[in-house]
């Protein structure tokens, strides 16, 4: 039988707890001094959320650089950053940034960590948080002035996923020298709606003049004229898609050629016609497929990104629908009826203003349960599934509002609000556009600017959304022309500025 030694068994487990603490002890939050980190190189890693919502750790691992290193780790939603330095790495400082609360381990003690993010402490006055995934943005711009006050140092490198699970530091990957180059990168398939539906038309337009031609020449039933057929439904199916009008008829062509019994030319030889027809159908489809799968990815990020808020509200959402199943209970309170709905609807706005959902829930139901005709309790009820993502709920409760009342426009824009969390980007547009331009009309431009108008906001964030930018672009810059200083408003304009050079 083997034999322990004692003392040497006891020295491990003692190795293994403190190895234990040091992995679990809260790392020394400071922030060095600019010239304490002046030889440093600085290194940046951002996400906007962890790859996967049923496990938030993301794995760093840091190499050599060469030089000392500043490691930056962003993201918006909070994320367990677990890091494996190289004993050869020089890390000098840590900084941790971003919206939600963040948490990290692995990191050796002598190494100062600094969390500048707006959760756990969020007391609506601590403005100094930042975060980004993508350089080419005000977010970008943001975390790397930010850094650049923090720090004193320029970004050496900068790795950015919209989620992601692991990263590699070694001074090598996500080199800024590529983000900086003058020319944009390698154009994708056309991303813009109206870009396509213009590309669209064009296509469509010449294959139908070029039908008129092909079938007074080979007559209706030619396999040319059936493919070219083929081909204009094709482009038909895509612009319902896009939700555009059909292709209207061909500009009819004056005929002025006479009749020719010559042979036929080379380029209009009906096999070649036919095998140019098919290559550009098959074109056309390879185009179109590309499409659908980019506007599927960005389906899959939105239904994500819904996913994580309520994820996080989970705990809100079940008492609400706790609350929601006791007030349909056919025994209600008996002293219920003796506040009165005015009352339970001051209650529910002022909860629903402090973000206590489970509150502002229950006062709105007793209110409409009390008075169904209270506009402004409906309305607060609306926007309380809002908040709670039951986009459907809500739109059910903005329906029943009065048109005639002073609360319809609001809720109008919390119908267009949920349309755009559920992804209907087109009913959203045509919900916040016409509540929009109603009140323009019924208030003026400016007044509607200056009020804040919330339906604009969410006009502008649906073309965004869209990737519409020419008319994010107009109806922001009108907004701005009469509210110059609104912050929001501004930085849509510039996304849909930078989002509109890199097309061009």
């Amino acid at each position: 039988m083997r034999r322990f030694n004692l003392p040497t068994v006891a020295s491990a487990l003692l190795g293994i707890l403190l190895m234990q603490v040091s992995v679990s002890k809260q790392a020394r939050a400071e922030l060095l001094p600019a010239d304490k980190l002046a030889s440093c190189q600085l290194h940046v890693i951002g996400i906007y959320s962890p790859e996967s919502s049923a496990d938030d750790r993301v794995f760093v691992d840091v190499q050599p650089t060469g030089k000392p290193v500043v490691l930056v780790l962003s993201g918006y939603y909070g994320a367990q950053w677990n890091l494996n330095i190289a004993p050869e790495a020089d890390v000098r400082q840590i900084i941790i940034a971003g919206y939600f609360e963040h948490s990290v381990r692995g990191v050796p003690d002598r190494v100062p960590t600094e969390m500048i993010t707006y959760y756990p402490n969020a007391d609506k006055t601590r403005k100094d948080f930042f975060w980004a995934y993508s350089w080419h943005t005000k977010n970008g711009r943001d975390l790397k002035s930010r850094l650049k006050e923090l720090t004193g140092l320029e970004v050496t490198t900068f790795q950015g996923e919209y989620a992601a699970k692991r990263f590699v530091v070694d001074g090598i990957n996500g080199d800024v020298a590529q983000f900086l180059t003058a020319e944009p990168p390698p154009s994708a398939p056309a991303r813009n709606t109206n870009s396509l539906e213009k590309k669209l038309r064009e296509t469509g337009s010449a294959a139908k003049l070029k039908l008129q031609e092909l079938a007074s020449q080979f007559g209706q039933g030619h396999p040319t004229v059936k493919q070219l057929e083929e081909n204009i439904e094709l482009i038909n199916n895509q612009l319902k898609r896009l939700g555009a009008a059909p292709l209207g008829p061909a500009a009819k062509q004056p005929s002025t050629a006479k009749p020719s019994t010559a042979k036929t030319p080379p380029e209009t030889d009906p096999n070649k016609v036919i095998e140019a027809l098919v290559r550009q159908s098959f074109q056309l489809q390879m185009e179109l497929q590309l499409a659908r799968v980019e506007k599927a990815e960005a389906d899959l990020q939105r239904v994500k990104l819904q996913l994580q808020q309520r994820l996080d509200s989970a705990e809100e959402i079940i008492a609400a629908r706790v609350q929601e199943l006791i007030h349909s209970d056919v025994a209600k309170p008996e002293t219920k009826e003796q506040v009165p709905a005015s009352v339970l609807v001051d209650e529910g706005w002022k909860a629903w203003r402090t973000h206590d959902t489970r509150k502002a829930l229950t006062s709105f139901l007793s209110a409409v349960d009390l008075e169904p005709e209270n506009q402004s309790a409906r309305n607060g009820l609306g926007w309380t599934y809002v908040h709670l993502g039951e986009y459907e709920k809500a739109i059910t409760e903005f329906k029943k509002i009065d048109p005639d009342t002073p609360v319809h426009g609001a809720a109008l824009n919390g119908i267009g609000q949920s349309l755009l969390a559920l992804g209907k980007l087109d009913e959203a547009i045509q919900v916040l556009l016409d509540t929009t331009e109603q009140t323009i009309a019924k208030v003026g431009e400016v007044r509607a600017a200056k009020m804040g108008l919330a339906a604009w906001h969410g006009l502008v964030r649906t073309y965004l959304q869209q990737q519409n930018y020419e008319q994010a672009k107009q109806w922001s810059r009108r907004y701005l022309k009469h509210n110059p200083n609104d912050k929001g408003m501004k930085d849509m304009l510039e996304q849909a500025e930078s989002a509109s050079d890199v097309e061009d």
